[in-house]
């Protein structure tokens, strides 16, 4: 055999390779990530909050930031439990940092708000540190961070607790999965807790029970703030046999955007509870998608 047989037959593809699509053969890069744990943004007294940051590995490169905020019914989160979820959107090129909120033990509405908010104007005040593409921010979250997700995105300039003022907080894409939306009605088709009650999560988030505080309630509902106004795009993923956040409040949602004229997409996961069955890998790769049309430009 002379070299040149020699160099194709050792090239050649074994029978029975899998070969591997998308991402990594049409263009698009897979990065490896780096993480950094347990990093201030925010001390209040003797209370300080973290960020949980995974990195891509490209040095020079400013990168997309996505804020992420794990759902715990607005009590204490389990903050390391979604990382190994998103660090498949990390490594497709975005910084993600998870952010700890103050939970309603701590603080009830809006503190929880205000933390998001602090987290993205922290994240923009290091942008250089973290290689991170100032104008191009997203905002992510499941359940109650579904809702302070939303929160986030349609209050842009509003809830400034005063730490790195100077940074806006404004975002350009909102991603919500199985988030609460107006906690007036979040009680109407789940009969798992009472929602309504004072000790409820819903009670404990805005200091009260929701009948007797209505306005505040609604104050903190995503689809009762101003949806008239220039908003980003959202994507709201929710599934059909959630029963501690019915479907309904991300219909009525996706409805209230629409009927506004605002770029919205809705996802139902058929089969999926409240969080059980629901992060797939089709999910996953929808959020990619989503993130990629409105964050990501030409490499």
């Amino acid at each position: 055999m002379d070299q040149k047989a020699a160099d194709i037959a050792a090239n050649e593809t074994p029978e029975g390779t899998q070969i591997l699509y998308g991402d990594f053969a049409e263009g698009g890069s897979y990065y490896s990530c780096t993480y950094r744990p347990d990093v201030v943004y925010a001390t209040y007294g003797d209370v300080e909050r973290k960020l949980q940051i995974i990195l891509p590995s490209r040095s020079g490169y400013k990168f997309p930031l996505v804020v992420f905020i794990q759902g715990s019914a607005w009590r204490k989160q389990d903050v390391y439990s979604g990382l190994p979820n998103l660090s498949h959107i990390a490594a497709k090129g975005y910084v993600i940092a998870s952010v700890e909120i103050r939970d309603t033990d701590i603080a009830p509405f809006p503190a929880a708000v205000e933390d998001v908010k602090c987290a993205i104007r922290y994240m923009r005040k290091h942008a250089e540190e973290y290689g991170i593409d100032t104008d191009r921010v997203a905002v992510w979250g499941d359940s109650s961070g579904g809702h302070l997700s939303l929160m986030t995105g349609l209050t842009m300039g509003e809830y400034d607790n005063g730490l790195y003022s100077e940074q806006s907080d404004e975002v350009s894409a909102v991603i919500d999965y199985y988030g609460v939306s107006d906690l007036l009605t979040l009680g109407k088709y789940n009969n798992i807790l009472d929602h309504d009650a004072a000790d409820s999560p819903e009670g404990l988030f805005i200091g009260g029970a929701v009948k007797e505080h209505t306005e505040l309630a609604k104050k903190a509902s995503p689809v009762h703030q101003d949806l008239s106004k220039a908003l980003p795009p959202f994507l709201i993923v929710h599934g059909d046999s959630d029963h501690i956040v019915h479907i309904n409040q991300s219909i009525e949602m996706y409805k209230a955007l629409k009927a506004h004229g605002q770029n919205v997409l809705f996802y139902k996961v058929a089969g999926a509870d409240h969080g059980p069955g629901f992060w797939s890998p089709q999910v996953l790769d929808i959020t990619a998608k989503f993130l990629s049309a409105h964050l990501n430009r030409p490499r």
